[in-house]
């Protein structure tokens, strides 16, 4: 099982391509992160991860709260008196989004509930629109870490509210039911590594 048999779709091969070509990490060398592959779907690693999502208290509000990447920030920015940089969060996103779709549709790993239905288990969880692609990696967790590291370092805030603020985007992730951990693992290394490639400019 895949998460789809259309193939990538136009809009992501152009976000990948301005990646590639114009984006802040067009030099951003990535290809271990294709050499590692997600857990498989008929393992014991999967089975247990669904088992592990399921298990876990559903929280509808906290899930839609931090699905909106943008807002969650802006809220930092509002809660500790320092002005929102929304040109640069937003060339963050776009530029990291190629990258990470680029791998998305490397794996083509199916979601959480694709899974569950297959294998009948009950996994609850919420219908987001930010679930239309495959799952591995995790888009939120990549750009939730890779945000919270640079706005942490860039504004003169004297708490960790932005790096705690990438976690629970990361986590909701999970509580909604859109990844398995593994997925959210390997985002936030991934939005980590984007992080040290570009801290020096910043």
């Amino acid at each position: 099982m895949v998460y789809s048999n259309d193939g990538m779709k136009d809009k992501h091969s152009k976000k990948i391509e301005y990646a590639k070509s114009k984006g802040m990490f067009k030099d951003f060398k990535y290809s271990k992160y294709k050499v590692s592959q997600p857990p498989k779907n008929a393992s014991m690693r999967t089975f247990e991860e669904l088992k592990f999502l399921k298990d876990l208290a559903e929280d509808k509000d906290f899930v839609k709260k931090y699905d909106e990447i943008e807002d969650v920030f802006k809220e930092v920015c509002r809660d500790n008196n320092v002005p929102y940089p929304e040109e640069l969060v937003n060339e963050l996103l776009e530029s990291s989004a190629g990258i990470i779709l680029d791998l998305k549709w490397n794996f083509n790993r199916p979601r959480p509930y694709q899974l569950a239905e297959h294998y009948n288990i009950s996994l609850g969880g919420i219908t987001l629109d930010s679930m239309k692609t495959p799952s591995h990696p995790s888009g939120h967790s990549t750009q939730g870490f890779l945000i919270g590291k640079v706005l942490q370092t860039k504004l003169p805030i004297q708490t960790d509210a932005f790096l705690e603020a990438g976690k629970k985007i990361s986590f909701s992730r999970n509580i909604g039911r859109a990844h398995y951990p593994s997925d959210s693992r390997v985002g936030e290394e991934l939005g980590t590594a984007m992080y040290q490639h570009i801290k020096h400019k910043l």
